[in-house]
């Protein structure tokens, strides 16, 4: 078996204002096919999707209009009636456009010769695809992957802006805690980049139209901004033709300039989200740190790792000794254009939020003002590398972070990650604690146990 992927260094991050959740959008889309793979009658398929386009620009302008308008006036309930008119119109086209699409083809061809765990993700920085084929079924995926490359059809377009909707209702909207995470997240990034959620916003996604999904298509999808990775058994030299042979017939393009500044000119430091929820209190803090590839991230790492685990000094203080926490996290986050720090615990019986920020911010103090064991420095750094390690295990794992890192800035990262763990110093430690780790550049959310909903 191979396992073979692909990815486009464009993620969430590159959503423009006002259609935020479109590169969640185009992973959906690109397997429905192309105009080969995935219809019966091209010509006339593309002719109703033209149609259906042009109808929903309509219903665009007269949802605009009727917005516009008094409430219970005749000419609000005559435009209310247009657009449901045309939406009527709208599902009939789909239906029609629907009976000439060969739909799951794409996938079809996958299953019936032996592939597995085909599938995409899309994070703030990229989007990845990636399927295992038996080893001589190599030439079928450049095939199927070069064809939607080089000639994507969006069928389907507005059910799929539907099912992005419904997958934002089950995984932000009816979670306890969903829509305050995302108003975290937009209060710590404010006019950064990161702060657009990958699921979209309502309003955004409802406006979507399918001539927005190839224009961000032709800019983010050109061979320039692609790595393609495949693991396995196979003959190099094989796969290079095939290579030459399928995606040599992409257009070159350059890669897409980053969009971005630096993050200190994109947020207001020292916020606080104070809200209730039916969940269990809980306390979050986030802080501004520093992008992949910088040298203070592998330190960061560190430092999440002798605060994690149920042997880290997180649980042992506030989970053991003070009995004040169900769970807690750390983590460092080394993103493409910017990274942070965050740590998270959840409050056992009383407890309120901000104890636990009193008890973290407590760590903190004895983490930067006394030193840190050897003993303990060692036992982390051999957790951490034993963990890398066991990530190369499997084929799927060890495609997914190649390709991940090398959209992010380097996939050799990868080789060099364990043994820069085990050169960190102690004093490195405390010193991006000291500098990073501050209490007047973090955003703090407290989440409070609704009494009245939560039993």
């Amino acid at each position: 078996m191979v396992a073979a992927g692909w990815v486009a260094r464009a993620g969430s991050a590159d959503d423009e204002a006002g259609l935020t959740g479109l590169s969640h959008l185009m992973e959906h889309l690109l397997f429905k096919g192309s105009r080969v793979i995935g219809t019966r009658d091209i010509e006339e398929e593309l002719l109703l999707l033209d149609r259906q386009d042009r109808l929903f620009d309509e219903i665009l302008r007269w949802r605009g209009k009727a917005l516009r308008a008094e409430v219970g006036s005749r000419k609000r309930d005559k435009l209310e009636q247009q657009i449901r008119d045309s939406e009527g119109e709208l599902r009939d086209l789909r239906r029609r456009a629907r009976s000439l699409a060969a739909l799951g083809e794409y996938s079809l061809h996958y299953s019936e010769n032996g592939a597995t765990q085909l599938n995409a993700h899309t994070l703030h920085d990229l989007t990845i695809f990636y399927v295992t084929l038996p080893t001589e079924r190599i030439e079928l995926w450049f095939w199927l992957e070069s064809d939607h490359l080089l000639q994507p059809v969006f069928r389907e377009f507005y059910k799929e802006v539907q099912v992005v909707r419904e997958e934002r209702r089950m995984r932000v909207d009816s979670t306890p805690t969903g829509l305050l995470d995302e108003r975290l997240r937009q209060r710590f990034w404010q006019s950064h980049p990161y702060a657009s959620p990958t699921l979209g916003l309502p309003a955004d996604l409802d406006r979507l139209r399918r001539e927005d999904a190839y224009s961000f298509f032709s800019t983010h999808y050109g061979p320039g901004n692609l790595t393609a990775a495949l693991i396995g058994n196979f003959d190099p030299k094989a796969v290079r033709q095939l290579a030459q042979k399928y995606f040599g017939h992409l257009p070159a393009t350059p890669p897409t300039p980053d969009k971005t500044l630096p993050l200190e000119t994109h947020r207001a430091p020292g916020e606080t989200l104070d809200a209730s929820c039916v969940c269990p209190t809980q306390t979050q803090v986030l802080y501004p740190t520093v992008p992949f590839g910088h040298p203070d991230s592998t330190p960061l790492d560190v430092l999440a790792g002798i605060l994690n685990g149920r042997t880290g000094r997180l649980y042992r203080s506030l989970v053991l000794g003070r009995e004040i926490a169900f769970a807690t996290s750390a983590a460092q986050n080394s993103l493409h254009r910017a990274g942070y720090f965050s740590f998270a615990a959840e409050a056992k019986g009383e407890t309120t939020p901000e104890s636990l920020l009193v008890a973290w911010d407590s760590e903190l103090l004895r983490l930067t003002t006394e030193p840190i064991p050897e003993s303990e420095l060692e036992k982390v750094q051999n957790r951490l590398t034993a963990d890398a390690f066991r990530r190369l295990k499997d084929p799927v794992s060890l495609l997914q972070q190649m390709l991940v890192f090398d959209a992010l800035g380097d996939w050799r990262h990868l080789n060099r990650w364990p043994a820069e763990v085990l050169g960190v110093e102690p004093e490195e430690i405390q010193e991006v604690a000291r500098r990073y780790l501050k209490p007047t550049d973090r955003t703090v959310a407290f989440y409070r146990r609704s009494e009245a909903e939560y039993p």
